[in-house]
């Protein structure tokens, strides 16, 4: 049996004002909800940077492939796509660090490229980057290398294909083989 007063809810839910609000647990979920629409927009913001960040570079590049082909540069060969695609990654690095956003080639080029700075008679200051060249062709060399020791041909074979029939009678399968000679090392082994 209970007593009338043990049926008050006399449970209250913080953080408090200057009054006790018995909302029962609805701030946390106001509080999860106002995080979410943040962490959403947040998303939306990046999301809408990186479509205008890929819009602007596809328009420069569909720009720029047009006029190469319309003074005769042949837009099909292999290495002219190499160098469009690298070009392209290059156009939304730049568009991507305007945006305070990370892009992959920003590495290379704050490591290829230093800032230069110089007066001209007038006085006027101007500021122009220089290209590391032999930097760069280490980094191709090593680049080279490093794709050589990737690209070695690994080839299977199986053990469990049976060996030509004169030693099939024999020996057996490669399986087999290795069974036995696997048995055989452990039973020295013991020995």
């Amino acid at each position: 049996m209970t007593d009338e007063k043990d049926k008050i809810n006399n449970v209250v839910v913080g953080p408090w004002g200057k009054e006790p609000v018995e909302n029962n647990g609805e701030w946390i979920k106001d509080q999860y909800s106002k995080a979410l629409e943040r962490n959403n927009t947040t998303t939306l913001k990046m999301q809408e940077k990186l479509v205008k960040i890929d819009t602007i570079t596809e328009g420069i590049m569909v720009q720029l492939i047009h006029t190469l082909s319309e003074h005769g540069y042949d837009i099909t060969d292999e290495s002219f796509i190499l160098d469009i695609g690298f070009l392209s990654e290059s156009i939304k690095g730049v568009m991507s660090r305007q945006e305070k956003l990370p892009h992959v080639i920003q590495g290379l080029v704050d490591n290829i490229m230093t800032p230069e700075e110089t007066q001209t008679e007038d006085g006027v200051d101007l500021y122009y980057s220089r290209f590391d060249a032999p930097l760069l062709a280490d980094l191709v060399e090593m680049a080279e290398d490093i794709k050589m020791e990737d690209y070695e041909e690994v080839v299977f074979e199986s053990d469990t294909e049976l060996q030509d029939n004169s030693e099939k009678d024999k020996e057996g399968t490669l399986h087999e083989l290795r069974n036995k000679k696997i048995n055989k090392d452990d039973e020295e082994k013991d020995d």
